[in-house]
């Protein structure tokens, strides 16, 4: 009794016994009498999974009306996480189509190609107002240094004209020389390369080629499409639509080439198939719910078209694979050459 006395009187065991009761009282206080209540959180504020899941059904809701502001905004939502939480569903898109997740991907690249745009010419303006304190004083130095310059060469060549037996030589054309240089080294003339482009008609916006290679289990090529001046028009490419057998690496029986236009906000898309498939009555039936079925041949050409946008696939190779499954069943190689064009819009 005495030894607990005396370690009472001690000065540091009351303020420890009172800061264990404290905390005691505290822990019983938060968690059980009056526990903390999370509501109105952002998406943001979620667990990796569970913004996974609210931006499927974002695309979800996308794919029906269409909405791309209110897309932007759900996808603002998810903060910084957002282009991880996109590459996610990407990945494993579970329920959702890829012509679903494409178009949506394309309303954020739109956002945020607008958006940089902004950002970009607030920052050159915000440059130019600096180096401009000391560019011009630069410039005007340099312009002067260039006059003085000039009237020195001036004198000296008048004064070399005034000496005896001088002869100022012969300067050939800048033509000529231009036209001689260009027969030594046999370029061809601007006229000639001119009209070479004429003669071939290629007005295209660009040409893409994607290959496919038995065990490329993730292929899933894309391409922007652009203007002559940069201005982005839509995307397109090409991706697996469907497997047949099992076991690895898997067999690709069938193709999505798709078309995106920004101008009216739509995927067009077509099924390429193997012979095999194509001639399977259920196979066909049900992949045309993804698109027009064609059957794949070496030298076929698929044309997809939009609004304002045309684009070509031509098969370039084509090669079957061998195995315990039917013959020209599933593919080996495949390449394709995509030639993408601008239309004008139906009146």
């Amino acid at each position: 009794m005495e030894s607990i006395l005396d370690i009472t009187n001690r000065k540091w065991v009351l303020p420890l016994i009172a800061l264990i009761i404290g905390v005691a009282v505290g822990m019983v206080y938060a968690w059980v009498i009056n526990p903390v209540e999370w509501i109105n959180g952002e998406p943001q504020q979620l667990r990796a999974d569970l913004q996974e899941d609210f931006l499927r059904m974002a695309i979800d809701s996308y794919a029906v009306n269409t909405d791309a502001e209110l897309a932007v905004l759900r996808y603002q939502a998810l903060g910084e996480n957002g282009n991880l939480a996109l590459v996610a569903v990407s990945e494993n898109p579970r329920a959702l189509s890829p012509n679903a997740i494409q178009g949506f991907r394309a309303v954020i690249e739109i956002d945020e190609e607008s958006a940089g745009a902004g950002d970009a010419a607030e920052s050159s303006s915000g440059i130019l107002g600096q180096i401009s304190g000391f560019v011009v004083p630069i410039c005007g130095a340099t312009i002067v240094i260039g006059l003085v310059l000039a009237v020195v060469l001036v004198m000296r060549a008048r004064g070399r004209e005034n000496e005896e037996g001088f002869v100022a030589p012969e300067v050939p054309d800048s033509g000529e020389i231009v036209s001689e240089r260009l027969s030594d080294s046999n370029v061809p003339s601007e006229q000639a390369l001119q009209f070479d482009s004429e003669a071939t008609g290629d007005d295209s916006l660009a040409t893409f080629r994607t290959i496919y290679a038995l065990g490329d289990d993730d292929y899933d090529d894309s391409f922007s499409i652009e203007s002559p001046t940069g201005d982005f028009l839509g995307e397109c490419g090409v991706g697996i639509g469907d497997l047949m057998g099992a076991g690895e690496p898997n067999k690709v029986s069938a193709f999505e080439v798709w078309l995106f236009d920004k101008n009216d906000i739509q995927t067009v898309t077509k099924v390429l198939m193997s012979n095999y498939a194509y001639n399977d009555a259920e196979t066909r039936s049900r992949l045309s719910a993804k698109g027009d079925p064609i059957v794949a041949e070496p030298g076929g050409v698929i044309s997809l078209q939009t609004a304002s946008l045309e684009v070509e696939a031509r098969i370039v190779d084509l090669t079957y694979g061998e195995s315990a499954l039917p013959s020209q069943s599933f593919f080996e190689r495949l390449t394709i050459e995509i030639r993408a064009w601008s239309r004008e819009p139906a009146t």
